[in-house]
């Protein structure tokens, strides 16, 4: 490759086109390319949903799950996991692909292999419906608006607000909480049902032909010919009490029927508002969620602009509007937060320089770093890569490691046009390119051997950092191209001839001063094997004693670390069987203790369905809150939540769950312990035995099990004799109860807005005061419920016995297996790792009987897989290294000693993760990969100076000393500019100041190593060269 980089300092003017282009084009990605928060991570996940109406848990497991997952766990190919739960009239199976299945094709597979279930399926049961999840569609901003007025008032804004917000480019849809449709009941009463001799499905029946609008044919009339229609359908101002029904006795109006009221559906959520720490008021939540493929930032942008204009315009008359959550505004404080934290280090780094080698020299090696940046962003965007908080880090990551080719260069230039003030630059030059070009070469090439294999770490994780192979394997290449390229040709531009300043004579005393001690260190150590073998023994016993920290717990293991973040989210589930009204009490006590909190600024509750940041369940025992914090605040987020969780703590009914935006993708609960078996009873006491073991260990916060998935229900038993003597069969009976209790939509009438439904049910509590209030009976009113039969009007309770129990809700299964988990969060102070080992010493105070297994799981599984995951992409990238040293030195030897480096990095950095306190992480980790190639590059360059010497006659004695000390100096200057260039990233985030500190701490010790360890082995057994 030497001749290219001859080239293009010949040809000059060719070159500066090549680096003009760069420039433009970097610049035009970097405006262009999309922006997100963090990477998208595909899921492969395909979802089996199957209803079957008036079935019990077992029912479904039995008739519908067990049929279903038996042919998809033998027919259907990639499958890593097999869940499913079995609910009351509802069967979910969970399929998770392979990360390498091929997800439509699975899906298609998966389609056609519940098809051929279908008609195994009882004929009460619906069709399975196969789908897709989609982990990315959350919402990226929450618009509130409140306000002290009815509830009716701010649903009829709801629809014009979504509509105004939906006309913004970008967005996808808007999903509105705590909004209503409007609906007419029709509440027939008992003595109507009975002395019209009518059911419900009859009214119903009746309601539905009176709203009808069929063409009739045609006719021609003077030879023209009409189209004869009929209208009778409804209108939305129809009076519904006046409607008339058709029975065998004559018409009867549905207002001698009962109630009829046109009111509003019945409402699944209650939604209020705290904005500014004000007490909450009702309110209205608009979900915003962007079209796929749209720039997060720039959608939320433009709907936060719509919300501004919306204030000044009558729609909302008077009504306060605010964006509560604003990803896009997040993701531009992350962009601006690492943008300014890469400046910084440019900065710094130039400073460094400066002083060093000069302003010249120091541009020079500086500009190396945004020209290999424009060249990232263009090979980003034009390879559909975006930029988020995961790729700027790796862009942060590749200065320490490209800046090094830029110095060696430009000092070697530097040196020569020194050592021959009147000498050819452009000899100079070539002359720096002839010594450093393989060695820079090599190192690049080493660096990117190291961090290739990082495409092959598996699973959620592994889609996540992507990016970084793939942003630093391109800026790596680019900085080898700048560093070889463009800088030599800038270089015999830019720098000058000149004499040595008196800022020079002092740097050179220095460093002469410098280069005495460290050879009078190698004079007495070389050739002492006494002295070489306590150096030895010491290196391997600082190796084991600090390899040894995460075990013994000084340096915490988490892969990613929560950040600070401006949003929490509170989910609160009440006992199974609480109806909305209790569940929206609890959230009330739950809203005092926020209001005396400081730093909150707002907050918004939804009693009726857990965040859409979490699990997105519905019902009404669910119910959740989403705090904005004030930017002002005194605590960081992850000490807020844990004095909230303490707080909440004494709120007795509602399991209540914290948590804020994690630094990394979803990889599930922290702990999940999965309790597997065939015998329900067994499995269930187990689950309860470590649910108690769980809460006694320290650092495990909402612990809770699926074990308590129950509810009490009415059971209604047949009486088939009494039954049959009527005409009725257990399904009539069935169908009359569900239609009595939760309603049937008789027809819908078109609306302005909407559909209007038409519902009939029945007014089994005859002092109800709202429509929906109907259900709300005695046991012994639903005995008395009046029913048709063939025979007449006859009571439930004359074909039915009616009895009260606790029934299970939800049975799960995990690869065809029952089982019940238990999960846990963690403290701010938690570990998983810590959990599982005192988990694992209280195991044996849990009965396990023969037959069930107990499995500890959860964000731990996902991490050791991870971890070994980097492991075997480093061991991989090692054993490519060790192919291009072999290659460079053309010695096994020689390729041994780089290596051996590489391992003893660890030592500065266990010790420095526990003198800061930091975990070791996922950041830690990278940090140490991108510390192989810092280390790595040094003593190539090391050996290849030494080995040149050795060439020019020296003696290996001699060599090894003049070569190490000739190095000193560019090594601790490659040494100093990376550890100041990673210094801002200390003052970034959690998420990104292990790997400063790995870095920092890390090289600061692989230095010693290397100027002390390569010296020592070289010269014990220095071989031929």
């Amino acid at each position: 490759m030497l001749f290219l980089w001859n080239f293009l300092l010949e040809k000059r003017r060719f070159a500066a086109i090549v680096l003009i282009a760069i420039i433009l084009f970097g610049l035009g990605s970097l405006f262009s390319i999309k922006k997100e928060s963090s990477p998208e991570v595909t899921i492969p996940i395909g979802i089996v949903s199957t209803g079957f109406p008036g079935a019990s848990a077992e029912e479904v497991e039995t008739l519908v799950t067990n049929k279903l997952e038996r042919r998809i766990s033998s027919n259907v190919d990639n499958i890593n996991k097999l869940s499913s739960s079995s609910s009351e009239g509802f069967s979910v199976i969970t399929v998770e692909f392979s990360a390498n299945a091929d997800l439509d094709k699975s899906l298609r597979q998966l389609r056609d292999e519940v098809d051929i279930v279908r008609t195994e399926l009882p004929e009460e049961a619906n069709d399975p419906s196969v789908s897709e999840v989609d982990f990315v569609n959350q919402p990226i901003v929450t618009i509130v608006i409140s306000g002290d007025v009815p509830s009716e008032e701010l649903i009829a804004l709801a629809k014009p607000i979504q509509e105004e917000i939906e006309r913004v480019s970008g967005v996808g849809n808007v999903s509105i909480g705590g909004f209503r449709e409007r609906e007419v009941a029709v509440v027939v009463n008992q003595e109507a049902l009975s002395s019209y001799n009518l059911s419900l499905n009859d009214i119903a029946s009746g309601i539905r032909a009176q709203n009808a609008s069929l063409p009739a044919g045609s006719i021609t009339v003077d030879e023209i010919s009409y189209s004869l229609r009929i209208e009778g359908d409804f209108s939305e101002n129809e009076s519904f009490g006046d409607i008339p029904i058709v029975t065998t006795n004559g018409v009867v109006y549905l207002r001698d029927l009962g109630a009829v009221i046109d009111g509003l559906e019945k409402t699944d959520s209650i939604s209020r508002a705290s904005l500014n720490g004000n007490p909450s008021l009702p309110a209205l939540s608009f979900s915003v969620f962007k079209r796929s493929g749209a720039d997060v930032t720039e959608v939320s942008s433009a709907v936060r602009n719509r919300v501004e204009s919306l204030k000044n315009e009558p729609l909302l008359n008077g009504l306060e509007a605010i964006v509560l959550y604003d990803l896009g505004e997040q993701i531009e404080d992350d962009l601006n937060t690492l943008g300014t934290s890469g400046l910084m280090t440019v900065l710094l780094v130039a400073i460094v320089l400066f002083i060093t080698l000069g302003w010249r020299e120091a541009l020079l090696a500086s500009v190396a770093i945004p020209l290999s940046f424009f060249a990232g962003f263009i090979g980003l965007e034009n390879s559909g890569n975006t930029l988020n908080f995961i790729s700027l880090f790796a862009l942060i990551l590749a200065v320490g490691i490209l800046v090094d080719s830029a110095i060696v260069i430009v000092e070697g230039i530097h040196n020569n046009l020194k050592k021959h003030p009147d000498g050819d630059k452009i000899e100079a030059a070539k002359k720096a390119l002839v010594e450093y070009h393989w060695p820079i070469s090599s190192g690049t090439m080493t660096t990117i051997a190291v961090f290739a294999p990082l495409f092959l770490v598996s699973g959620i994780v592994g889609e996540f950092i992507s990016s970084i192979p793939f942003t630093i394997i391109f800026i790596l290449i680019a900085s080898l191209f700048v560093a070889l390229g463009v800088l030599p040709m800038l270089a015999v531009s830019f720098l000058r001839r000149r004499t040595t300043s008196a800022l020079e004579l002092k740097q050179e005393a220095l460093t002469h001063t410098l280069q005495v001690w460290y050879r009078n260190i190698l004079e007495s150590l070389l050739g002492n094997k006494k002295k070489e073998n306590r150096f030895f023994a010491l290196i391997l016993l600082l190796f084991v004693i600090t390899l040894s920290f995460p075990f013994v717990g000084i340096v915490k293991v988490i892969f990613f670390a929560n950040d600070d973040s401006e949003y929490i989210f509170i989910d609160a589930e009440l006992p199974q069987g609480s109806i909305l009204e209790n569940t929206d009490l609890e959230m009330r006590r739950i809203e005092e203790t926020l209001y005396a909190n400081k730093d909150i600024e707002s907050f918004v509750t939804t009693a009726g369905g857990a965040s859409p940041f979490s699990s997105g369940a519905s019902g009404q025992k669910f119910g959740n809150i989403q705090i904005t914090l004030k930017d002002t605040r005194v605590k960081k987020s992850i000490d807020i939540v844990e004095d909230l969780r303490q707080q909440f703590a004494e709120i007795g009914k509602a399991k209540i769950t914290l948590f804020q935006e994690g630094g990394g993708p979803p990889v599930g609960d922290p702990v999940l312990i999965t309790v597997q078996g065939d015998n329900l009873s067994e499995i269930t006491l187990v689950a309860e035995d470590v649910l108690s073991v769980l809460e006694s260990i320290e650092g495990t916060a909402n612990v809770s099990t699926t074990a308590r998935e129950s509810a009490p229900e009415v059971v209604f038993t047949i009486k088939r004799a009494e039954a049959a003597e009527v005409g009725m069969t257990p399904s009539m009976i069935a169908s009359a109860v569900r239609t009595a209790i939760s309603g049937v939509t008789a027809t819908k009438v078109v609306g302005t807005d909407a559909d209007i439904d038409v519902v009939v049910k029945a007014g089994l509590n005859s002092s109800f005061t709202d429509q929906h209030d109907t259900n709300k009976i005695s046991i012994d009113e639903i005995r008395n419920f009046s029913l048709l039969s063939p025979q007449g009007p006859i009571l439930l309770a004359s074909v039915v016995d009616v009895s009260i129990r606790e029934g299970k809700t939800t049975i799960r299964h995990e690869d065809e297996s029952r089982i019940m988990t238990v999960s846990a969060g963690i403290t701010k102070d938690g570990n998983v790792f810590d959990i599982q080992k005192a988990f694992e010493l209280k195991r044996d105070e849990i009965a396990i009987p023969d037959g069930v297994t107990v499995t500890f799981g959860g964000e731990n599984d996902e991490t050791n897989q991870s971890f070994a995951d980097m492991g075997t992409s480093l061991l991989i990238g090692l054993v490519a290294m060790f192919t291009i040293l072999i290659l460079q030195f053309n010695s096994y030897r020689l390729a041994l000693y780089v290596i051996s480096i590489v391992p003893f990095s660890l030592i500065g950095i266990m010790a420095g993760l526990a003198l800061t306190g930091k975990d070791l992480s996922f950041s830690s980790v990278m940090g140490f990969i991108a510390l192989t190639g810092i280390v790595v590059n040094n003593s190539i360059i090391l050996i290849d100076v030494i080995n040149r010497y050795r060439k020019d006659g020296m003696s290996v004695r001699e060599a090894v000393i003049e070569g190490s000390v000739s190095r000193i100096r560019p090594i601790l200057l490659t040494t100093i500019t990376t550890v100041i260039g990673v210094i801002p990233l200390i003052f970034t985030s959690a998420l990104w100041s292990p790997l400063a500190y790995a870095i920092m701490f890390g090289l600061a010790f692989s230095i010693v190593i290397t100027l002390l360890l390569i010296p020592v082995v070289y010269s014990r057994w220095p071989g031929k060269i």
